[in-house]
């Protein structure tokens, strides 16, 4: 009897140490999954905070544009100047930076914004994924 109960002590040893290997891996798992996760949501907080940044770029062009409507020359909206200019951009790059820290991540890429219609779209890598958002405009072409 003495054997049969050895043979079962090992057997039940084996299957506890099979259902620890299989915890530890569904953990690891887990942690991978939640990490990636966070990383996806921190850089989606990031291109919607430039997004924003590039808005307030375009909205104060618009206005500078009405309080100048009747100046002749009329001036014309260049909104490929707006989104070219390094202090758009670089106001963009520290919203993303900023919104990247408030999600626990660090973000020290660029911020790359360029019209497709009537849309500004928005893109930034962060973590080694892309992440976009776009601005629908009137156009983007000047007037």
């Amino acid at each position: 009897m003495t054997g049969e109960r050895g043979q079962a002590l090992l057997i039940a040893a084996l299957i506890i140490g099979i259902g620890a290997l299989a915890i530890v891996g569904l953990r690891l798992a887990q942690d991978r999954v939640l990490a990636s996760a966070e990383t996806q949501s921190a850089g989606e907080a990031a291109v919607e905070a430039a997004a924003a940044a590039i808005a307030d770029a375009y909205i104060a062009e618009i206005d500078s544009l009405r309080a100048h409507a009747f100046d002749v020359p009329r001036p014309s909206l260049d909104i490929t100047g707006v989104l070219a200019h390094p202090a758009t951009l670089e106001t963009a790059r520290a919203a993303a930076s900023e919104a990247a820290a408030r999600n626990g991540a660090v973000f020290h890429g660029v911020v790359e914004a360029r019209c497709v219609g009537t849309t500004i779209e928005i893109e930034i890598s962060h973590a080694g994924r892309r992440h976009r958002a776009a601005l629908p405009v009137d156009s983007c072409s000047r007037r």
